[in-house]
């Protein structure tokens, strides 16, 4: 009898997990065979939707100072200093830039980033 109610709860527990990588995978829109393959997924999408949200956050960057100064930016190339005296200073100035930084953030659409990686409108 004790070793029948242990089977049951383990497989309560089982469909329990099972439901919540379903519920995970399916939110990710993972890809894969199993829930196994699905979950070890995951990661890669997290990737891709920061590898998003980078982007979008850069473009409106990019937007707002070529906006703010009047210069066309399309076709200007970025540069990045080497890991010296000069590179610290870039690493200051994009320090000193938080507070534009969360500006454009928040006017990212984190909802539009998901769903231009997934391929999907959001709820």
């Amino acid at each position: 009898m004790l070793l029948t109610l242990f089977f049951s709860d383990l497989e309560s527990q089982v469909h329990a997990l099972l439901d919540a990588a379903h519920v995970v995978t399916d939110s990710m829109n993972a890809r894969g065979g199993t829930v196994a393959a699905r979950l070890q997924n995951i990661p890669s999408r997290v990737r891709e939707v920061a590898g998003h949200g980078a982007h979008e956050g850069a473009t409106r960057a990019v937007a707002v100072v070529s906006t703010m100064s009047g210069a066309d930016y399309r076709q200007f190339q970025p540069v990045f200093p080497e890991w010296d005296a000069a590179r610290e200073e870039f690493e200051d100035l994009v320090d000193d830039l938080s507070i534009v930084t969360d500006a454009i953030v928040d006017d990212v659409s984190l909802e539009g980033v998901v769903s231009n990686v997934f391929g999907e409108e959001l709820d």
